[in-house]
């Protein structure tokens, strides 16, 4: 049930943005969660927002998570992305990884951290 739960999450996370809901995606992650891309972290629901405000809209595919469960309320997760910024059609692709907790609300993401796929490896920052 859990996994269901958290692989659900996940799909949240990518179908909120590209719908462009940024409250609906803000509302996945903990009040104080920390998101790291960019070699920067941006901290909280306000943090998130305003990474939001700056990110350039597009499609993001995900796929399924690996789920590690840590404890009861407690999971990591490790997942793929494809994101295809919507104004020039480039593509860029990650992999993320997700720290979860359940919450009064379900589970949400507490922390996540994403890194792109280079040549070289994985890096902060795409490949230019």
């Amino acid at each position: 049930m859990d996994q269901v739960a958290i692989a659900d999450l996940l799909a949240r996370y990518c179908l909120t943005l590209d719908l462009d809901d940024v409250d609906g995606w803000v509302s996945l992650f903990t009040e104080d969660a920390s998101y790291q891309v960019y070699g920067r972290s941006f901290d909280g629901h306000d943090g998130l927002r305003a990474m939001m405000s700056a990110a350039p809209g597009g499609l993001h595919l995900g796929g399924p998570p690996v789920i590690e469960m840590r404890g009861p309320d407690t999971a990591r997760t490790t997942r793929n992305l494809l994101f295809i910024d919507r104004a020039d059609g480039v593509p860029r692709s990650a992999v993320y990884t997700d720290e979860l907790v359940r919450t009064s609300d379900g589970w949400r993401i507490s922390g996540c951290r994403c890194r792109f796929i280079t040549p070289d490896g994985l890096a902060d920052r795409p490949p230019r």
